[in-house]
């Protein structure tokens, strides 16, 4: 999209009042910049101490006031606000933007630090967004006091503390990141967020003549969830990206890396997954060292080597690297200096065991992958329609179904949503006539009718040729019930993008033969009364995803005679995270399944099907454990792998560095 009208009221433009920064590169913003995020950010502090303050005056000792928000026994558990702050969007129309120090908060009581129990930064709902990558730049001032070499300071950051495990929905999209010149230790972007969080075509570079910086983008704190990186390009720095924690994951896709002074990539002890990259380097592209690290490359190009190093170097952790060439290098693959992939190319390489049930010998699907479709966003306002024009009032009490149904039935292809929370209390449908649906970051609330009766709340209804996006909402704890976020009701392609629902179930279908596409997705089952609901349900559905956080279920993910590809993905909770059956078809390209409780639920379950995985499992106390890793069922027959038959990671937790079964007896292109 070029520009956003007036008419989006969450969004701030921030060379307009109050703000009005300059954006022809003379003037210095970085004050202004800092104190728009300091705004946004101040209503997390102010909604977590009015929660608080509620709770206290309640004199039942087990009050609860949302689906976490609750006394167990009189001792507070208050680590989410009751109702979220509105979301705005930070918009950067075009021009050039000046800064002299990192943009951030400075809020010091940023936390949900309660009653003496360690706390987490509320760092979350911080959505930057330029009018397009190529036509917006953060300029970093040449030879900048503060960013000298050994400083690694961030122009942006998201995170100033050690760790979080609350910071959603966090995203930076169509901006230009510029060092300048003489600033050694600098860092384009420190880029942190749990769940759901995501980095879209974006541009790091540094315009130094020696292409002098630290890195370009750096995640570096600890518990790292949920990160999803899109259209990346990086032009120069020591490192084009580090990635150092052990929890949890970080997913990249269309990466463009050049100039880097000592690799492209360099991983410690993350789970990495890497999809299309690009490298021109004489130094390697991707460097692992970390013994908890387990990366995993497909499709590239590692260009402009030299003949004493590697496109990709490990010499810890584990490694997977698929589709692969390399140019210049001694090798694609290495461990240390000793190469151990043939000659230029990575055909299948894995540095651990494999493993499988039946077969012979375990190999992964290696499905054809399709992209999400880019599909822009039409600047003909006569085909807009927002939520308030039909009487939506978004204030979490008012009934909301009705207005927003006519939304929906206006006849236009764009429905956006303005800020606030919509009570919903039926199922609303989305016609072949719409092409797009924005929900703007807004909250949502069931009525009481979605937590007993109504089973999907947007349903997908016509056929069309032209995809339909549902995009941007962060619905939180209010919303929750026996339902699923969406029904897809139609063949129609369905792009499924930046979706965040705290406590309900997200997707099923109710008519087969669709394609689905899914980005930086998530949602928790609203407690143990809702355990048995599939938050993600796939029946005879062709479906790509990429970054799925769905939590807490007997079974997070259904694929049901259909085709399922899933780069990136975390589960929380004792359920299995991928079930296959019916001779569906599975592949799995890593993701880390957390806090296993001795349940004899396994992590993937393959019944008469086509599946291979890999992944890794994720624990913080000793009872975090998956029994099993695998379950395959085989005509009659039933075998397992078991945590203790795996390599260990983490505590007793084990990855499974690959696994394949092949029981789909139909199947017979992708043996």
């Amino acid at each position: 999209m070029s520009t956003f009208s007036e008419r989006f009221r969450g969004v701030i433009d921030v060379t307009k009042p109050p703000y009005n920064v300059d954006n022809t590169g003379k003037i210095d913003c970085t004050k202004t910049l800092k104190r728009i995020v300091d705004d946004i950010l101040a209503e997390n502090i102010k909604g977590m101490k009015e929660t608080t303050d509620k709770l206290l005056t309640m004199p039942d000792p087990n009050a609860r006031i949302s689906f976490e928000i609750c006394k167990n026994d009189g001792v507070l558990d208050v680590i989410f606000p009751e109702s979220l702050p509105l979301g705005k969007i930070i918009y950067f129309p075009s021009g050039t933007y000046l800064v002299s120090d990192t943009i951030s908060y400075s809020h010091e009581n940023l936390s949900n630090i309660l009653m003496g129990l360690p706390g987490y930064e509320l760092s979350r709902q911080i959505y930057f967004k330029g009018e397009s990558r190529d036509e917006v730049t953060i300029k970093l001032m040449d030879n900048c006091p503060g960013f000298e070499y050994g400083a690694n300071k961030p122009v942006v950051s998201f995170m100033r503390a050690e760790s979080s495990n609350v910071a959603m929905t966090n995203t930076f999209e169509d901006i230009t990141i510029d060092i300048g010149k003489g600033n050694s230790g600098a860092a384009g972007i420190v880029f942190f967020a749990n769940n759901t969080g995501s980095i879209k075509n974006v541009r790091i570079v540094s315009s130094d003549l020696e292409y002098r910086g630290y890195a370009g983008l750096e995640i570096n704190q600890e518990i790292i969830s949920g990160c999803y990186v899109k259209n990346l390009e990086i032009v120069g720095f020591q490192y084009g990206i580090r990635v150092i924690p052990a929890r949890h994951y970080v997913t990249f896709e269309h990466i463009s890396l050049k100039h880097q002074k000592k690799a492209g990539i360099f991983v410690n002890n993350t789970m990495v997954m890497v999809r299309d990259i690009r490298s021109t380097n004489s130094v390697p592209a991707i460097k692992i060292d970390g013994n908890l690290a387990h990366v995993i490359v497909t499709d590239g190009e590692l260009l402009g080597g030299n003949s004493l190093d590697s496109g990709i170097v490990y010499s810890l952790g584990s490694c997977y690297v698929r589709n692969v060439r390399s140019e210049g290098y001694k090798s694609a693959v290495a461990f240390r200096e000793f190469s151990r992939a043939d000659g230029d190319r990575a055909i299948e390489f894995s540095n651990d065991d494999t493993y499988t049930l039946f077969d012979e010998k375990a190999k992964m699907l290696d499905l054809s992958v399709e992209d999400i479709p880019d599909i822009q966003w039409n600047n003909n306002e006569s085909e807009w329609a927002f939520s308030d024009e039909f009487g939506a009032v978004g204030d979490g009490v008012c009934d909301d179904t009705t207005a927003i149904q006519k939304l929906m039935n206006s006849g236009k292809k764009y429905i956006f949503f303005q800020p606030g929370e919509y009570m919903i209390n039926g199922k609303i449908t989305i016609p072949s006539s719409v092409e797009r649906v924005n929900f703007m970051y807004c909250s949502l609330v069931s009525g009481e009718a979605l937590k007993t009766e109504v089973k999907s709340v947007f349903c997908v209804v016509g056929e069309s040729e032209v995809p339909l996006v549902i995009e941007d909402i962060f619905a939180w704890e209010k919303f929750y019930g026996n339902f699923h976020f969406i029904e897809h009701a139609s063949r129609r392609t369905l792009i499924l993008s930046d979706l965040h629902i705290q406590t309900a179930a997200f997707y099923f279908n109710s008519q087969e033969g669709g394609k689905v596409f899914i980005e930086n997705c998530a949602c928790t089952v609203g407690g143990d009364s809702y355990r048995e609901i599939c938050p993600f349900e796939f029946v005879g559905q062709e479906v790509y995803a990429r970054n799925m956080n769905p939590e807490r279920a007997d079974c997070e993910i259904l694929n049901d005679h259909g085709t399922l590809w899933l780069m990136g993905f975390k589960t929380e909770g004792y359920g299995t995270t991928v079930k296959t059956v019916n001779g569906g078809i599975t592949e799995v390209l890593g993701g880390v399944a957390s806090m296993g409780e001795n349940k004899e639920l396994p992590v993937i379950v393959n019944e008469n099907s086509d599946v291979s995985a890999i992944l890794t499992t994720n624990g913080y106390w000793p009872e975090h454990i998956f029994l099993y890793v695998v379950k395959e069922v085989r005509g009659e027959e039933t075998r397992f792998i078991g945590y203790k038959e795996l390599p260990n990671r983490l505590l007793n937790c084990p990855k499974l560095p690959m696994y394949s079964g092949r029981g789909n007896s139909k199947c017979e292109t992708i043996m």
